[in-house]
């Protein structure tokens, strides 16, 4: 087994890293305000941030943990791209005009003058939250491929630290332009690794695309169907209980991913503050397509890879006590010829970053507007005038290597919480549930106000982290019953209490703002001219 990386290979890792850093200096000399380091004045054109968004979205976790979990559950999994259907009308319709018109830095801002400083501040902390876990995994992933096609010679601490080094370090000097770009290399990076990955992978089938077919029909990988095991006298309460505790399943597949993505694009700043950037509307609508199309190809060309490794080590045995999740770095080690494995780690290596470098710059956004300014600083917005401006820099570029480092120690723990499937819903996408309950309640509900709002989204945090690490429920579940405790505890509370928001409050909601903003010139449309 050919487990070293040979200097082809070595060298184009190094040239891709180096291109990285590149971008970030190159745009540091640019960063002289907060409109440039976290909005880009809103200059950019929809199809960069369009591949920059699938870049950020689809890391390097979806490289390792995609074919391994297709191997495992088959193509049961691909029901999550038929999500983008339901999303287009949620994100065209209703979320892109609300903040384009609330003209925000952040997507908390918006949380403070529709409640108050309480319900930002929570949400904003449960977003930091969910987006170290996103990061520390992200970090993780990479070197956890090198680590294994390297067959172990490369230290995975080693890697983890001096990854988190350097994709700190141009986040810190470039902010969101350099972090938009370099997607953008990343992007193309991500598909060339995939397709030599897919091709390579079909080559190494005797009965090519037909045979890699009948061994997924023989393993049973094909059939969306997930039969329960259960005793012939099992009643309903026997059914309910094995259906939630099942690993996966069409439905809560379905709801996992339809919830976690529609919360992604009304309470994500990576979101939110990456549509932002652009020049228009009609760009983040174009962008959104971008992205969807990318992630839908990205899905199935993984998928493919796996249901050909299925095929592939039929003929060929795995190493005992093997962990699935390494298959994809392993096949590379004995299958690649040199310069392919070198592609295909930098294609990792850019998933991966693509996320990293997007999670630090949003996280500092939210740490310098919405803690920074407000708590420390009493701004309620994060506009900053005259000569705070390059201070404002200055502390946004120490927060952002504050967050790398942070994200950097996380990843030397991720490993313990299970598969990479596992992390993903558990320490990731476990918390976008009570994240999104908040802001259906901000957006939509005329009767929500503060205080039942505060308590139901701490419930339903609550509730996430129970479900995910103290019950049996399968792993795909927590966001949706965090969602749901968050939308049950609030609706309750405000019908007990018969909580009505007032009158000036009432303009922040969906309804209020595109109405008044429709018949206003696009200088008005912003959170203070909604709030008057």
């Amino acid at each position: 087994m050919n487990t070293a990386i040979q200097p082809l290979d070595a060298l184009i890792v190094l040239a891709y890293l180096a291109a990285l850093a590149g971008v970030g200096v190159y745009f540091s000399r640019r960063q002289t305000n907060l409109d440039e380091f976290f909005l880009a004045r809103q200059s950019m054109a929809w199809l960069p941030v369009g591949l920059s968004l699938m870049a950020a979205l689809n890391s390097g976790i979806d490289y390792l943990m995609q074919p391994a979990s297709t191997i495992r559950y088959g193509l049961i999994l691909l029901v999550g791209t038929s999500s983008w259907l339901f999303l287009y009308p949620w994100v065209s319709r209703v979320t892109l005009p609300f903040y384009r018109r609330l003209n925000t830095y952040t997507a908390y801002e918006f949380l403070e003058a529709r409640f108050d400083v309480r319900v930002r501040t929570l949400a904003a902390g449960i977003f930091i939250g969910w987006r170290l876990g996103w990061m520390a995994t992200a970090i993780y992933v990479p070197c956890l491929a090198i680590n294994a096609a390297t067959g172990g010679r490369v230290d995975l601490t080693t890697m983890i630290v001096v990854l988190g080094v350097l994709v700190t370090i141009y986040t810190m000097l470039g902010g969101i332009q350099a972090v938009i770009w370099n997607d953008v290399m990343q992007f193309c990076i991500m598909f060339g690794g995939l397709a030599a990955t897919v091709w390579i992978a079909l080559t190494h089938v005797p009965g090519g695309l037909g045979e890699i077919w009948t061994a997924a029909e023989q393993a049973g990988k094909t059939s969306l169907a997930t039969p329960m095991t259960l005793a012939a006298d099992a009643g309903l309460v026997d059914h309910v209980r094995a259906f939630f505790t099942q690993p996966i399943n069409v439905t809560s597949i379905l709801f996992a991913i339809v919830v976690g993505r529609m919360a992604g694009y009304t309470c994500d700043q990576v979101m939110v503050q990456r549509f932002q950037t652009t020049k228009s509307l009609k760009d983040s609508r174009q962008a959104f397509v971008v992205n969807a199309a990318g992630d839908a190809l990205w899905m199935f060309g993984l998928s493919l890879v796996g249901l050909a490794l299925l095929a592939y080590f039929n003929h060929h045995a795995l190493p005992p006590e093997f962990s699935s999740d390494k298959i994809v770095p392993y096949f590379m080690s004995v299958a690649f010829p040199a310069g392919a494995v070198g592609l295909v780690i930098a294609a990792i290596l850019a998933a991966s970053l693509s996320s990293i470098d997007s999670a630090i710059n949003s996280c500092t956004s939210v740490v310098i507007v919405d803690f920074y300014n407000r708590l420390v600083l009493g701004r309620q917005t994060g506009h900053a005038t005259g000569g705070d401006e390059r201070r404002q820099v200055l502390v946004s570029r120490v927060a952002t290597v504050l967050f790398g480092l942070s994200g950097t120690l996380l990843a030397t723990n991720v490993s313990r919480i299970g598969t990479l499937l596992e992390i993903a819903n558990k320490l990731i996408n476990a918390f976008t549930g009570p994240l999104f309950g908040i802001y259906l309640f901000a957006m939509f509900s005329r009767r929500a106000t503060s205080g039942p709002v505060l308590v139901a989204g701490i419930a339903g945090t609550l509730t996430s982290y129970y479900v995910a690490y103290r019950t049996s429920i399968g792993f795909m579940w927590p966001s949706t019953f965090g969602l749901a405790a968050t939308l049950l505890v609030g609706g309750a509370l405000s019908v007990l209490l018969r909580t009505r928001a007032s009158a000036q409050t009432q303009k922040l909601t969906w309804w209020e703002v595109t109405r008044a903003v429709a018949a206003a010139s696009p200088s008005q449309a912003s959170l203070g001219a909604a709030a008057r």
